[in-house]
This record gives structure tokens, sequence and C-alpha cells, in this order.
């Protein structure tokens, strides 16, 4: 599978998207916003952790070539980054999808769990499916990533004041 000219790389997508679950489970202020500053929320993270993969990956590699990197190499870079954006498509898209109808921004928060839970399912899916696994133990892969998603959103419920 490939996004953008690149193979989709199912580590960066799912680190992003618990985290992403993980920023938005914390936030307290969810209630309160607007629709456009719940997307700023969403997005935020997402930038956050791209650009901390970029400049680590950069320091890495300055470290191990010795020297300064080429053009070719900042955009190959860059271009590993790409997978850690579409963590803010599920949630954007429910978002868009809340404004669109009558659902208040307030509405929107479980279902963008649910959402990041279901895309942890599908993207361990795709990791089963690679591995071989079919019948029951695809289901059961898919399922692990269910159940990590499910864990983020539990850590929610038992962690944040209420």
């Amino acid at each position: 599978m490939r996004v953008a000219g690149v193979a989709l790389d199912l580590e960066r997508l799912t680190y992003a998207t618990i985290v992403v679950m993980a920023v938005l489970s914390a936030y307290s202020g969810w209630s309160e916003l607007s629709f456009p500053a719940a997307a700023v929320v969403v997005v935020s993270p997402v930038v956050a952790v791209c650009l901390a993969h970029a400049f680590s990956e950069l320091l890495q590699e300055h470290a191990a070539v010795q020297r300064g990197l080429t053009t070719s190499e900042w955009l190959a870079v860059a271009r590993r980054q790409v997978h850690l954006l579409l963590a803010a498509v599920p949630p954007l898209a429910v978002l868009a999808i809340g404004r669109a109808t009558s659902l208040r921004t307030a509405d929107t928060l479980p279902v963008v769990e649910i959402t990041g839970m279901l895309t942890l399912a599908f993207l361990s899916a795709i990791a089963s499916r690679r591995a071989g696994l079919r019948g029951p133990w695809l289901v059961v892969g898919a399922l692990a990533g269910g159940l990590v998603g499910l864990t983020v959103i539990a850590l929610q419920i038992v962690l944040k004041p209420h």
C-alpha cells in the first residue's frame, strides 16, 4: 500500500494514531471548542510528532554519515513523515461530518475515540495480513489493534479527573 508515492509505514501511522488518541483523551476543554478549534487540537499533536520524528531522524543521519546531508537525504527524511500526517485524517473526517450535521463538538469526541480504535484495528489487520495470517488469526490480529485503542480510551476514563 502506498501513500503519496511512499510505502505505507504502519509503525509511524500506528504511533501517531495512539498519540492523537492520548492527547484527545487527556484534553479537558473539548466540549467548549468550536469545530475549527477542535481541528487545531487534532492537528497539533500530529504536527508535533512529525517534527519530532523528522528532527530526530535528521540528527541520527548527520551523526551516522558524519557530514552534512544532501538535498535528496533531507527530502527522504521528509517523505518518511507523510504517514504521521495521515493520523489526523480520521478525526478530522469525524469533525467535518459533525459540523455538516447537527452534532456539537462535545458530541464528536466519543466518535473520534472510537474511530481511533477502529483505525488501530484496521492497521493491525493490515500488518496481520502481511504477516500471512488468515481466517480467525487475522481477526485476532485486528482485535489486538482494537484492544490497544480500547486501552487508551480506558486510561482516559480511569485517569482523567471528573
